[in-house]
């Protein structure tokens, strides 16, 4: 086409300015020049990926259930016939054993209390829980409770009924 055919800017459209001044601006169109097009991507070719290669993921759906596992054959007799219990006696023998054995140290290490309180029993006439728990090693509760133990034992009587006058004597 020859350049008298072309169509001449406009003199209504603004010439854009440039954003800054260090840039130039651009020089005013000519008749034989046509403004430039804003530059577009252009879409890339869509190639054949296996749904493995892709990276994206889809919208969320739920997965459809799995078929429960069915019996291709019935049982015969043979697999009705249940499959032996291997005895785990000796493991729950093992175990009380140990139990036992636990119980019995820990009945042992309280008689022995029981005992050092008898003991203090005979070189005093009358001993306090304060006492009892100084001699022991042991919290208010647990030095009640051996003295409540030896009182029922018929070793020792209480004196007095609550508070700081409360002492034990030996029968």
């Amino acid at each position: 086409m020859p350049p008298e055919a072309t169509a001449t800017p406009d003199a209504s459209q603004p010439i854009p300015e440039s954003p800054s001044p260090a840039t130039e601006a651009p020089a005013p169109a000519t008749a034989s020049e046509t403004p430039p097009a804003p530059e577009e991507v252009a879409p890339e070719p869509e190639t054949a990926q296996s749904p493995t290669q892709m990276a994206q993921m889809g919208r969320s759906e739920p997965l459809p259930p799995e078929p429960e596992p069915t019996d291709p054959e019935p049982p015969s007799a043979a697999a009705s016939v249940p499959a032996p219990v291997i005895p785990q006696t000796g493991i729950l023998h093992a175990t009380r054993e140990i139990l036992v054995k636990a119980r019995v140290a820990i009945q042992d290490r309280k008689r022995k209390k029981r005992d050092k309180i008898t003991q203090a029993l005979t070189t005093k006439s009358k001993i306090t829980n304060d006492e009892v728990e100084k001699l022991l090693h042991v919290s208010d509760a647990t030095a009640t409770r051996y003295l409540s133990a030896l009182e029922k034992e018929n070793k020792i009587k209480q004196v007095g009924r609550t508070g700081t006058g409360v002492v034990y004597q030996k029968i």
